[in-house]
């Protein structure tokens, strides 16, 4: 990433704000939490049906829980761009932060390849039907995915507010 972008956002408002309040970054990681535990908490259960651990319910029933995935990955990403803007240097420096972006974004490609090609499937899956191979895959893709950018983000440093 270039450092003059980085530079910048570290002199943007939103990172003053972010350094100098007392509860900002704060409330940015429980808005960042919160999301996580939506998106992941929803595709867990998406994911399960996908490959076949959970057998009951319709694939139109199911997808249902996609919504709360949806308004959990808008919370990470809104959250995150605060939590980011409060040193970007530092999170870009680190290894680990550009990994967990990395895979982040193949998760989200995943997302869209199950958009555009399984879901049409799997909404037509009927209760204890069993899903295709793709979807199978597509689902453990997933759930392998959010799994291990939850355990990279934890070993990422946290700054916060004063």
């Amino acid at each position: 990433m270039d450092q003059s972008f980085l530079n910048w956002l570290h002199q943007s408002a939103l990172s003053q704000a972010t350094r100098d309040s007392r509860w900002l970054f704060g409330a940015l990681e429980s808005a960042h939490f919160l999301g996580l535990t939506l998106l992941v908490g929803a595709m867990a259960l998406v994911d399960l049906r996908l490959m076949g651990v959970i057998k009951h319910g319709s694939g139109r029933a199911t997808l249902k829980f996609t919504h709360l995935a949806v308004i959990g990955l808008l919370l990470i990403i809104l959250s995150g761009i605060g939590l980011f803007s409060s040193e970007p240097a530092a999170y870009w420096g680190n290894p680990l932060f550009r990994i967990k972006m990395a895979l982040v974004l193949l998760a989200f490609l995943n997302i869209v390849w199950f958009e555009m090609r399984e879901k049409r499937l799997v909404a037509d899956l009927a209760d204890g039907g069993s899903p295709v191979v793709s979807a199978r895959f597509v689902g453990l893709l997933s759930l392998t995915l959010w799994l291990v950018i939850i355990v990279i983000g934890r070993f990422l440093p946290v700054k916060g507010g004063n």
